[in-house]
């Protein structure tokens, strides 16, 4: 009897461990519906016809990108991500971390909307430990260049998004490139405040390949995990 116990356990772990391999990388999802009626999306798609796009696993997020190697061997990359942020007040960010797949040492891009303001603000933030203590997330340069971040509320599709494009040091491996996004509905002034704790909150990060589109979903481990 004991024996059948055991071996019953070993079939489950066995089974629990290969979901996870199995969903340890996914083939690019591609977008749909009004995400790709944003103007933003229409004019990188008319720009090059090397652009993919993908719902991200969580927060009904959707993510554009495209990119090409400089001359300075560097990396140039146009990136627009949306969601559904039908709210008078909220925030959305998106950002990559040159270590690993979290939110702390981020270098982020955050556009915030409030009331009565006509065009939401965007700047780019570094996300440190300092901020999950409670300091103040101020606007602040990051170690990479960042141009045209543009933060457009189109309620006509829904969607509120950002583009911006980003050239990235040799040490960003667009292979794996480690990247995060996060929503929230509360601000103070224009200082994104804590997002919700809910599961897609928690698990909204993947390791990207921005060739193929394909990633490794850190969230769904851990969903597997707490299963």
């Amino acid at each position: 009897m004991q024996s059948f116990a055991l071996d019953t356990i070993f079939i489950l772990i066995s089974l629990s461990s290969l979901s996870i391999v199995v969903s340890s990388s996914k083939p690019l999802n591609p977008c749909n519906g009004d995400f790709l009626r944003i103007q933003a999306y229409k004019q990188m798609q008319n720009q090059t016809n090397t652009t993919q796009c993908k719902n991200l696993s969580s927060l009904q997020a959707q993510f554009a990108w495209n990119y090409h190697k400089t001359s300075h061997n560097q990396t140039q990359l146009n990136i627009l991500i949306g969601t559904k942020l039908i709210t008078t007040t909220g925030w959305l960010a998106w950002g990559i971390n040159p270590d690993l797949p979290r939110m702390v040492g981020t270098r982020a891009i955050i556009a915030v909307k409030v009331p009565n303001q006509i065009t939401p603000s965007v700047n780019t933030y570094n996300i440190t430990k300092d901020i999950q203590l409670g300091c103040k997330l101020q606007p602040s340069g990051i170690d990479f260049m960042v141009q045209n971040m543009t933060v457009v509320d189109d309620k006509d599709v829904g969607f509120f998004s950002v583009f911006a494009t980003l050239v990235l040091p040799q040490r960003y491996n667009v292979s794996s490139l480690n990247h995060v996004w996060q929503v929230g509905y509360c601000v103070d002034g224009l200082e994104p405040k804590m997002h919700e704790a809910s599961l897609g909150n928690l698990d909204s990060k993947e390791v990207l390949d921005l060739e193929t589109g394909d990633c490794q979903n850190i969230g769904q481990h851990r969903r597997h995990m707490r299963k």
